[in-house]
């Protein structure tokens, strides 16, 4: 058989619209822990800040790139996937990074288990704040918040093309996607390796906004359940407002 035309283990994909001051340390994270078993996609929005041409320098680590158009960030991450010729896909922002240590780690559980899903853990901190807090997956939580790390989480790339995200959501669509495949039954495999750095920031750090898209989809997948986690929820604040009290 024609080594050339087996499928690489994972393709990364990266959406980027005017990412010029951080694509460049996202590029070279990927440039770290980049071999022949791994593909990399860009799909840019058509930038106008001098993205494109970094990412033309950066020369053959960019394997498939493509600028056009597009209706929105999930819309960018939908083409990606359909182009993706990996085994596993993974979604590298333009304005983050990956660990090349915890990466290798997570590249050796998907070669020997063969996991449908890999969910790895993130550092994450928030623009000039010298403290970094782990994001750790817990899928059982998923009901009642979004708890699994997108930037550290290796999908089968079968599943992603099958479900998708949904591109009328702007910012919880891949809590979308995560509770949607939890629901359906599907295996998360946890893992400790951190294989990324998440920044804060941008659209994601709109707290109002990605706190209401997120009850959209919990009352768009959980039905007359969503109303038993609400009341859960509520007693849990109670609880721990009661506790809080006490404490004084």
């Amino acid at each position: 058989m024609d080594s050339a035309r087996i499928p690489p283990l994972l393709s990364i994909i990266t959406v980027t619209k005017n990412c010029a001051p951080t694509i460049a340390r996202a590029l070279q994270s990927v440039r770290e822990i980049k071999t022949r078993d791994i593909e990399y996609i860009v799909i840019d929005g058509v930038s106008t800040d001098g993205t494109l041409g970094i990412l033309r320098e950066a020369g053959d680590l960019v394997d498939i790139l493509v600028s056009e158009s597009d209706t929105g960030v999930y819309n960018a991450m939908n083409k990606g996937a359909a182009r993706a010729t990996g085994r596993y896909v993974l979604f590298l922002n333009g304005d983050d990074r990956l660990h090349a240590d915890g990466f290798g780690q997570a590249l050796e559980i998907l070669r020997t288990e063969q996991a449908k899903i890999l969910c790895c853990r993130s550092d994450v901190c928030w623009p000039n704040d010298k403290e970094i807090e782990v994001l750790v997956p817990r899928p059982f939580l998923l009901p009642f918040f979004n708890t699994i790390p997108h930037l550290s989480t290796f999908i089968s790339t079968d599943i992603q093309k099958s479900f998708g995200y949904r591109e009328d959501l702007k910012i919880a669509s891949d809590y979308d996607l995560f509770l949607r495949l939890f629901l359906r039954g599907y295996r998360f495999r946890i893992a400790d390796p951190i294989t990324a750095i998440h920044y804060r920031g941008g659209v994601s750090g709109d707290i109002p906004r990605s706190d209401a898209e997120i009850e959209r989809v919990k009352r768009d997948n959980l039905g007359v359940l969503y109303f038993v986690v609400r009341l859960l929820m509520q007693l849990n604040r109670l609880r721990k407002k009661s506790f809080a009290a006490g404490s004084r």
